[in-house]
């Protein structure tokens, strides 16, 4: 008889170390192009780029640092906010 151990949240998506797999994909991939692009034109800007990145969606309990911004930017700017006012 096998036994099979399945994670507790089923619908988690898949994490690698700090990062969503897909983050860890295109960081990785950015990494690659950045060396290239360093290694040709000297400028490390991609470099910084892909390290801004990196650091943007890192993850902590299931949060981001770019998911809270982009829920910051839709609150503030793209969001109408509705303000009713009545005197007492």
């Amino acid at each position: 008889m096998k036994t099979y151990i399945y994670p507790e949240n089923l619908r988690a998506t898949v994490k690698l170390w700090c990062w969503n797999v897909r983050d860890f994909i295109i960081i990785c991939a950015g990494i690659i192009v950045s060396i290239m692009i360093f290694a040709k034109l000297w400028t490390p800007v991609p470099m910084a780029m892909t390290a801004c990145y990196a650091f943007l969606t890192l993850r902590a309990e299931d949060t981001a640092i770019l998911d809270y911004m982009i829920n910051a930017v839709k609150f503030f700017v793209t969001s109408q906010q509705l303000f009713l006012w009545r005197k007492n």
